[in-house]
């Protein structure tokens, strides 16, 4: 052996595993939006009525996929967020799409992405969205409440 080889222990394997775990990751995420973009220049083109149709035909998607792929384009493609390089996976970038950027940026900031079941993610998402009703539900009362006293 001389002295230009590395040696390869499970440490070394483990490294290039996450590594390319990482570029796969990056790359789904990238490929969803790049596609979003293009469904959605397509769907631009394409004659109304007809566009369950186009999608089958030309790139065997249903129309809830493409829908999802147009909303990754349109939400995570305008700019880089941090949300963006802490998403695991096209599930978790579809999930919090029910969240607008700013709460979706605060999520991802408080929540470890990389260990969050997509379960878990529904769970939270759903907790949030009842704490934003209830506190909606505050807003408009206290609005009837100044109402009533005008």
């Amino acid at each position: 052996m001389n002295g230009s080889e590395i040696v390869r222990d499970t440490n070394v394997i483990a490294g290039e595993i996450n590594a390319i775990k990482q570029e796969v990751r990056d790359t789904a995420i990238r490929g969803a939006i790049e596609i979003g973009k293009r469904l959605l220049e397509a769907k631009s083109m394409v004659p109304y009525g007809s566009w369950g149709k186009w999608l089958q035909e030309n790139v065997d998607y249903s129309e809830r996929t493409a829908q999802d792929l147009m909303r990754i384009a349109t939400e995570y493609g305008r700019r880089e967020t941090q949300a963006l390089a802490e998403i695991q996976n096209t599930t978790q970038a579809v999930l919090l799409l029910a969240l607008d950027g700013k709460e979706r940026e605060r999520f991802v900031q408080e929540h470890d992405m990389a260990s969050i079941s997509t379960r878990e993610l529904e769970i939270e998402l759903h907790r949030i969205k009842e704490e934003n009703a209830k506190k909606q539900l505050t807003i408009e009362e206290l609005m009837g409440q100044i109402n009533d006293m005008a």
